[in-house]
């Protein structure tokens, strides 16, 4: 390679460009160089080389000719770069000695937000820790959720505690235009900054510069969009009266803090105040229920509101919001309603679905996302995937730290609904029809297969129509689950299973499976008091019966959904449906349906106030059940009567019935309805004056309740108690269990509409 020749070169501009070159053709570092220099006699540290390269006026002479020698030019060309230097000192005097400088005090921090709505106790939490140096503050959370402002609204208030200045950098970790930042460049911002000259060659050596330098000052350092632990790592001082505000959508565990400040999405009521903000008050209040709904439908975040905002403020119409709304609830439109100007909250959600890892956790953040449902476990998530568990934790661990899953408990996860649509277009973009379709399928036989099994450990006496959804392997619910542990995987995933079905009947697909699940899991969700459950299951049991021409499959839907009915005194719905389901079982012969029917009309003219229809219903369904040996829902019909003699006064009778119901319960060990006969019984006492007994057997059937985590039965017999409590005198106890009880008994309204059957 030929060698350089300085004899061309005219300032000392070229000179130090041309020496930079020689350097650079021989491939050392900054660090050998100076080692080298040393070795021959010369002063020459690598910070001291770092700085002099990076510079536009001509070096000390003894410093070039340490870095030629140390560079092996030989000795002929040495003299030839000594000579032009002595041409060029002749017009430019050599660099001089560094002098003293007076202490630069930086405030890098960029404008303090105007208004940061619903974060006043974040602030106060940050004031008292910025407060007391040292420390290492990190607050992460979702992109868009605003965390950068409240960083640099609280740096700018705890400013005054930091007279040694207050440094601010971005450092691109969330960004989608620019790679992210390198320490190095930052600290050499930094030194800058502070007023440093020298330039160090290496993070390392900046990093020890930067500790050096700030290692008197009272300094306030944020690091802003941080990506990753080893890109703060260099960037943090060790003086003890500096503190240091990091913010990062990873959680950065392996990141040693201070303290660690989740930002969380915004209240309910923030969101509306922010959004009043945004686009006028009186606004808010005239569409207040739109003005809810884009709160709701925007999760909270403060990007998103912004954005609604802006795009509402350039819209004076009336009704803006209530489209606005509309167009925010349409899957199809909802991120696209999201983007204004250079805003979008797409475009985050970009940032860090690109910054996972090129393994499972991308398939499982698209993938995932397909089917319907609401919070899910890492088990149903495997099972969907079909893959093994471990990796499928692994990969939702991953997309926890990054925000784009949420843990709202251990083990169980969600989406927000921006992140299921995004994750939803990146599926429909990578991922075939086929592998989408695979992933529904699986998801909703696994979720079925549970459900059968949780509902045949909870009654293992019933003859419910197993066959259609227990045929795929699961290991979702064991085997030998307990009946506590199959009430509360069932309580756990019903909306999952409800949701399923929908998906799996809007594509016609698994119809006797959806007939039969809407059968199966009912006597669980009247149990539960999951009204609006059981009437969304019977209807889509119903519609898939009739689909399938199965008269008898309609009957047992008609039956599901009346039971609903009734539990929300819609009585003349309810009776129709049952009448309906009556005339099917007649008409097929079925005598065990037709007890079914005729039990649950005598209980519906039993709420109507008709007590005698009722015990006429209710007596020939004991007849049907009697003949056909069917001794556990003889136990049922008998309480059944029970309580109608209870309503018609006749509480020796009613007593009689209970006791009888409730010996046939205890004979086949079947706890769950065990309370709840002890509630009916106990009920009958309490009417009939019989305190002392009532109080036992409620308080008996609220233990039992209390062991199978069954909240209805809870809430039941504890209203019971407190109207026994109340007749003894014990107006505290009384109080407290009708408190809890309507805590526990509370569930929204139905708002569907009752078929006919086809």
């Amino acid at each position: 390679m030929q060698a350089l020749d300085p004899r061309g070169v005219t300032t000392a501009e070229e000179f130090v460009v041309l020496l930079r070159r020689v350097r650079d053709r021989s491939g050392l570092s900054y660090r050998t160089i100076a080692k080298r220099a040393e070795v021959a006699g010369a002063v020459l540290p690598a910070s001291t080389l770092a700085t002099m390269l990076a510079r536009q006026t001509l070096p000390r002479r003894e410093l070039v000719t340490a870095v030629l020698t140390a560079c092996e030019v030989p000795p002929a060309a040495v003299r030839q770069w000594i000579a032009v230097w002595e041409r060029l000192a002749e017009g430019a005097a050599p660099e001089p000695e560094p002098a003293e400088r007076p202490v630069q005090v930086p405030f890098q921090l960029p404008p303090a937000p105007p208004v940061l709505v619903g974060r006043d106790d974040e602030l106060d939490r940050l004031a008292e820790g910025l407060a007391q140096p040292p420390g290492v503050w990190l607050l992460t959370g979702a992109g868009g959720v605003g965390k950068s402002a409240l960083a640099v609204l609280a740096a700018h208030r705890a400013a005054g505690r930091h007279p040694g200045g207050c440094l601010y950098v971005d450092l691109r970790g969330a960004s989608t235009d620019a790679a992210p930042s390198e320490p190095h460049d930052v600290l050499l911002g930094f030194l800058r900054a502070l007023g440093v000259r020298t330039a160090p060659a290496t993070v390392d050596e900046a990093s020890a510069l930067f500790r050096s330098t700030t290692a008197d000052r009272a300094m306030l350092v944020v690091l802003d969009n941080a990506g990753s632990a080893a890109q703060v790592r260099p960037l943090l001082p060790s003086g003890p009266r500096s503190t240091t505000l990091v913010t990062s959508r990873r959680r950065l565990p392996d990141l040693d803090v201070t303290r660690r400040l989740p930002v969380e999405p915004l209240a309910a009521s923030a969101g509306r105040d922010l959004l009043a903000h945004l686009c006028g008050p009186e606004r808010v209040t005239v569409e207040a229920a739109a003005a809810g709904d884009i709160v709701r439908l925007c999760g909270g975040s403060p990007l998103a509101l912004r954005i609604v905002g802006a795009r509402a403020a350039g819209r004076q119409a009336p009704g803006t919001l209530g489209a606005l709304a509309a167009h925010l609830g349409d899957h199809a439109r909802h991120l696209d309603e999201l983007e204004v100007g250079d805003l979008s909250v797409r475009a985050g959600l970009r940032v860090g679905y690109r910054s996972l890892p090129a393994d499972t956790a991308a398939t499982v953040f698209r993938l995932a996302a397909v089917p319907e449902w609401i919070e899910l476990g890492a088990a149903a998530c495997a099972a969907m995937l079909d893959a093994p568990q471990v990796a499928v934790e692994r990969a939702l661990d991953v997309l926890v730290d990054a925000h784009l899953v949420e843990c709202p408990a251990p083990g169980r996860f969600r989406y927000h609904d921006s992140v299921r649509i995004f994750a939803r277009e990146q599926a429909s973009e990578v991922d075939p029809p086929a592998a989408q379709l695979a992933v529904r399928e699986r998801l909703a036989a696994v979720m079925f297969s549970a459900a059968a099994s949780a509902a045949r450990t909870l009654f293992p006496h019933d003859p419910l129509p197993y066959t259609e959804i227990a045929g795929t392997a699961q290991r979702l619910i064991a085997p030998d689950a307990t009946t506590a542990q199959a009430w509360q995987w069932l309580e756990q995933e019903r909306v999952n299973i409800r949701m399923l079905a929908g998906q799996e009947y809007a594509a016609g697909r698994a119809l006797p499976a959806i007939r039969d699940l809407g059968i199966a899991v009912a006597k669980y969700l009247d149990y539960a008091g999951h009204f609006v459950d059981q009437a969304r299951l019977g209807q889509l049991a119903i519609a898939a019966a009739q689909r399938l021409g199965d008269q008898r499959g309609t009957a047992q839907a008609l039956n599901t959904l009346a039971i609903a009915m009734l539990r929300h005194e819609r009585r003349r719905e309810g009776i129709e449906l049952l009448d309906q389901a009556l005339a099917i079982r007649r008409e097929l012969g079925d005598r065990a349906g037709e007890a079914a029917c005729l039990n649950n009309l005598g209980n519906a003219h039993r709420d109507n106030g008709d007590f005698e229809a009722a015990l006429r219903c209710l007596e020939r369904s004991l007849t049907l059940r009697k003949e056909l040996s069917d001794r556990y829902k003889t136990g049922s019909t008998l309480d059944n009567i029970g309580i109608v003699l209870r309503r018609l006064g006749r509480f020796e009778e009613a007593l009689d019935h209970h006791r009888a119901g409730l010996a046939i319960t205890r004979e086949l060990d079947d706890r769950l309805r065990e309370a709840l006969v002890l509630t009916n019984l106990a009920e009958t006492e309490h009417q009939a004056g019989q305190q002392r007994q009532a109080l036992w057997h409620a308080e008996r059937a609220l233990a039992i309740s209390r062991e199978l985590r069954h909240d209805r039965g809870c809430g039941l017999a504890l209203r019971l108690l407190g109207d026994i409590h109340g007749s003894l005198g014990r107006t505290t106890q009384a109080q407290a269990c009708h408190d809890e009880a309507a805590e526990l008994l509370h569930e929204p309204a139905i708002g569907v509409e009752a078929p006919t059957a086809g």
